[in-house]
C-alpha cells in the first residue's frame, strides 16, 4: 500500500501523463486520477517567515517532530503541514469516504480542484512555485545559509539555485512511524470524572506544597508535554466557515483544537524525535539542541497545566468527537458571522451537560473505511 504521507520520495508521482487530452477528458474530476490525494494527506498549519537566527532554528525545532513538513514559496514564504491523511480517506485508492456526505467538510466541497495547488506541489519535491523540507533536506540547505553578527540571514541561493539543488538532493524512504496514539491520560480523566467514575475524585486537586529546592528542576518527573505537542495559534473564530476549517483539521487523526477566552490553537500530538524514553532530551546540552528549547523557561511551562490537568482553568481541548457539541454553542447572521463568542467556562458547561447526557463517548477510528 503507498503511504505517500509517509516521506517525500514516497510522495513523488512520476506517472502523471504530460500529453494532450480532449476537453471531455480534461472536465472530468481530476480527483479521479489524483494518485496519492495530497489535499487528504498534508495539513496546512501556519505561514511564516525566517529571516534571522531565531526563525531559522524555529523551523528546526519543527522539523524535530514526527509527522512534519516544511515548504517554500518562490517569494520566500515558508510553511509547515502535518503529514497524515485525513481519517475519512480510502488509504487504498486515496478516495474520500465522506464525498457527498453531510460529514464532509464545506471546505472540502466548495474546493476547486481543476486548479488544485496541493497536487502540484505535494506530488513531486520541487517545482518552480514551490520547495518541501524534510529534516534531511534542510540540514542539506543550512551549509548554503550565510548570516551576519546580528544573527541576520545575508545570503541564500537564488531561487533557481535552491530548486535544482533540491531537484539533486537524494530523497530517502521515511521511517515507518505508529499510528497517533487515540489515548490520552487527562482526556481520559476528564471522562471519568464527567460521567462520576470513582477513579477521579476531583477534577483538578491541589497540588500539595512544594519547596523551592524540589522545584529547582520543574522538569524532573514530567510526562514532556513540550516534546509531545506542537501548538499553531489561529485567533479567534469570526464565521461559519472558521468552525467548518477546525471541522476539517480535526479529521486528520493526532490534531485537538484547543480553545480560550484570548485565543484558539490547532494542536499536533506528535513526539520530537530527540525524545528519550523516560521523557527526556537527548540533546540536552547539545549544540544541535534548539534555542526554542534551550531557553524555554520551564517554571512558566503552560504545557503541563493544559495538557497534563484535567479541567485547567480557562482552556479546553476538543477532539472531533466533541465538535458536534461545540458548533451548538454559536449563533450565526445571515452572511454567516458569529455573532459574539460565549466565554470558555460557559462553552465547557455546555459540552459537559451533553457529554452527561450521552454517556462515555466511543472514539471514531483513526481510519473511517
Amino acid at each position: 500500500m503507498k503511504t505517500p504521507w509517509n516521506s517525500i520520495s514516497e510522495s513523488v508521482v512520476t506517472s502523471a501523463g504530460d500529453g494532450p487530452i480532449s476537453l471531455d477528458r480534461a472536465l472530468e474530476s481530476p480527483c479521479m486520477s489524483c494518485e496519492t490525494s495530497p489535499c487528504c494527506t498534508h495539513l496546512p498549519l501556519i505561514n511564516f517567515k525566517v529571516t534571522n537566527l531565531v526563525e531559522l532554528d524555529h523551523a528546526r525545532y519543527l522539523l524535530n517532530f514526527e509527522r512534519i513538513e516544511l515548504g517554500i514559496s518562490a517569494a520566500g514564504d515558508w510553511s509547515a503541514y502535518y503529514t497524515y491523511p485525513c481519517r475519512y480517506l480510502d488509504r487504498e485508492n486515496f478516495r474520500c469516504t465522506v464525498h457527498g456526505t453531510p460529514t464532509q467538510p464545506q471546505i472540502c466541497v466548495n474546493y476547486n480542484p481543476y486548479n488544485c495547488w496541493y497536487k502540484r506541489v505535494f506530488a513531486q519535491g520541487q517545482n518552480q512555485e514551490f520547495v518541501r523540507l524534510d529534516r534531511a533536506r534542510f540540514e542539506f540547505l543550512l551549509q548554503y545559509i550565510e548570516l551576519n553578527e546580528a544573527r541576520q540571514i545575508v545570503a541564500v541561493p537564488a531561487w533557481d539555485d535552491l530548486v535544482a539543488l533540491m531537484r539533486g538532493f537524494k530523497d530517502q524512504p521515511g521511517a515507518t512511524l505508529p499510528e497517533p496514539a487515540n489515548d490520552d491520560p487527562a482526556l481520559n480523566a476528564w471522562q471519568e470524572w464527567l460521567l462520576g467514575s470513582e477513579a477521579v475524585e476531583e477534577a483538578n486537586p491541589a497540588p500539595a506544597g512544594q519547596s523551592y529546592d524540589q522545584l529547582s528542576d520543574p522538569c524532573s518527573g514530567c510526562s514532556a508535554y513540550c516534546c509531545t505537542t506542537l501548538v499553531f495559534p489561529q485567533g479567534l473564530p469570526a464565521s461559519i466557515s472558521n468552525l467548518d476549517y477546525y471541522r476539517f483539521c480535526l479529521g486528520f487523526p493526532g490534531v485537538e483544537l484547543a480553545i480560550s477566552d484570548n485565543i484558539w490553537s490547532i494542536v499536533i500530538k506528535t513526539r520530537c524525535t530527540h525524545l528519550s524514553a523516560d521523557n527526556r532530551c537527548n540533546l540536552y546540552g547539545e549544540p544541535q539542541r534548539p534555542l526554542i528549547c534551550r531557553y524555554y523557561d520551564a517554571w512558566k511551562c503552560d504545557y503541563k497545566p493544559q495538557y497534563g490537568q484535567t479541567r485547567p482553568d480557562g482552556f479546553m481541548r476538543l477532539r472531533l468527537e466533541q465538535f458536534a457539541w461545540l458548533k451548538d454553542c454559536y449563533s450565526f447572521d445571515d452572511q454567516g458571522r458569529i455573532m459574539g463568542l460565549p466565554p470558555v467556562e460557559m462553552v465547557r458547561q455546555y459540552i459537559e451537560q451533553q457529554w452527561r447526557e450521552a454517556g462515555k463517548l466511543p472514539l471514531i477510528p483513526l481510519k473511517v473505511n
